[in-house]
């Protein structure tokens, strides 16, 4: 494909994602939809360059750069007092979710032939909701602040479950062993070494930012560091992912850490509008190499993929049921039901599996892809019918249909 090609299509993809988070703002419908379309689009006239060399190459250093990054900007942003404030409530939702979720994803997948550990990773990858989707539409919905910071924090704090749920799960395949006292004590000590080397980085980092900051500013040296505390952690065998979420949230929170005799560095706004627009450029190509890798010559995976996000919204009311019970306003508690579209997170971890050669990766993009796509699609829709009193909660809608159904089946009878 020539240079100047290339270059048109990533113009368009960024002006496309430009775009769409303007309609994203004026009618929440997340600018996912129209980048993985572009993906489809491009995956279905340029088929050979998606499968090329090049391409393939590219990928897995794109994958990492894409994970790391997201939990390094979503720690900066992560503020310690404000999660605090709702965290019980948060981290319990986060938790019955992910754990009804991902079983339930293991199950459907071991009905289809899948392995268990398999079928758990895939149920980790997508067992949060993606706080890029979720945040932006509850800033807009009328509902409780309480309710809004609830699904802010499961948002929020299942990114990052998911990753380190996934991570962990392909630490066990790798290590090919079911001794439980070994795995854990092979992967808390991988993660230990890697919070610590974050922690101690970022206190680091802090420290040089507060003498350089005095002569000039540059916010690509942070990303630079970060790289360094990555390869580095890479290095002495612990988790890089891992480090550079706690390098985000020492970074992100070491104003809180001061005494008041002290100066110490704090993350400027400027800076994280910086990472923000490079979250933005990051996530607007990966979603559109989604869509490139969606395989449309196999429905059976995009079929998986429509059963599986069925199951996930059919769920979501008993965690809610369970966590947040009828605390919550009617219209609050549906909202919060139908607030589980997932995200990059989830993308990410697809590409991650492959790139590991984990078993039956090769169907993780074409599955992941689809659950994404759909369960936006139909977050979406649902929200759209909730403001508008038609939708009522999964509950209602089911027994509502079961019992027409089920008058219309006795009518019939009795005419008979």
């Amino acid at each position: 494909m020539a240079v100047f090609v290339l270059f048109f299509i990533a113009a368009v993809i960024i002006f496309i994602g430009f775009l769409g988070e303007i309609i994203f703002d004026k009618t929440n419908i997340p600018d996912v939809i129209w980048l993985m379309l572009v993906g489809i689009i491009i995956g279905l006239f340029f088929g050979d360059f998606t499968k090329g060399d090049a391409l393939t190459q590219i990928a897995p250093v794109f994958t990492t750069f894409a994970l790391v990054f997201i939990l390094f900007e979503g720690a900066i942003n992560l503020n310690i007092t404000y999660v605090a404030k709702g965290l019980l409530k948060g981290l319990n939702l986060t938790l019955v979710n992910f754990i009804f979720s991902a079983s339930a994803i293991a199950v459907i997948m071991m009905m289809f032939g899948w392995e268990l550990l398999p079928g758990l990773l895939l149920g980790a990858a997508l067992g949060g909701a993606s706080s890029a989707v979720v945040v932006p539409i509850v800033k807009k919905l009328k509902i409780k602040k309480e309710s809004a910071t609830v699904l802010t924090i499961e948002s929020a704090l299942s990114d990052v479950l998911c990753i380190v749920s996934a991570i962990t799960i392909i630490n066990i395949i790798k290590l090919n062993t079911f001794n439980l006292s070994s795995v854990l004590a092979s992967i808390l000590g991988a993660f230990s070494i890697a919070l610590l080397i974050g922690a101690v980085g970022g206190f680091i980092w802090v420290t040089i930012q507060n003498f350089l900051q005095k002569f000039s500013k540059s916010y690509m040296t942070t990303i630079a560091f970060l790289l360094v505390i990555y390869s580095f952690t890479e290095f002495v065998g612990a988790n890089g992912a891992i480090a550079c979420l706690a390098f985000g949230l020492m970074l992100g929170n070491a104003h809180k850490l001061k005494r008041k005799s002290d100066e110490v560095f704090a993350l400027p706004h400027e800076a994280k509008f910086f990472y923000a627009e490079l979250t933005f450029f990051i996530k607007s190509f990966f979603y559109v190499y989604l869509g490139m890798l969606m395989d449309f010559s196999n429905l059976y995976l995009v079929l998986i993929g429509l059963l599986i996000t069925l199951v996930l919204f059919l769920l979501r009311p008993l965690s809610i049921f369970l966590t947040v019970g009828s605390k919550a306003g009617e219209k609050d508690r549906i909202f919060m039901e139908i607030m589980i579209p997932k995200g990059l997170a989830a993308a990410v971890l697809a590409q991650l599996a492959l790139q590991e050669q984990i078993q039956h990766a090769e169907y993780f993009s074409t599955i992941v892809v689809s659950v994404i796509l759909l369960s936006i699609i139909l977050a979406t829709v649902l929200v759209f019918f909730t403001e508008r009193g038609s939708f009522k909660g999964v509950q209602k809608t089911l027994h509502d249909f079961l019992f027409t159904s089920k008058l219309g089946a006795n009518k019939e009878n009795n005419q008979k």
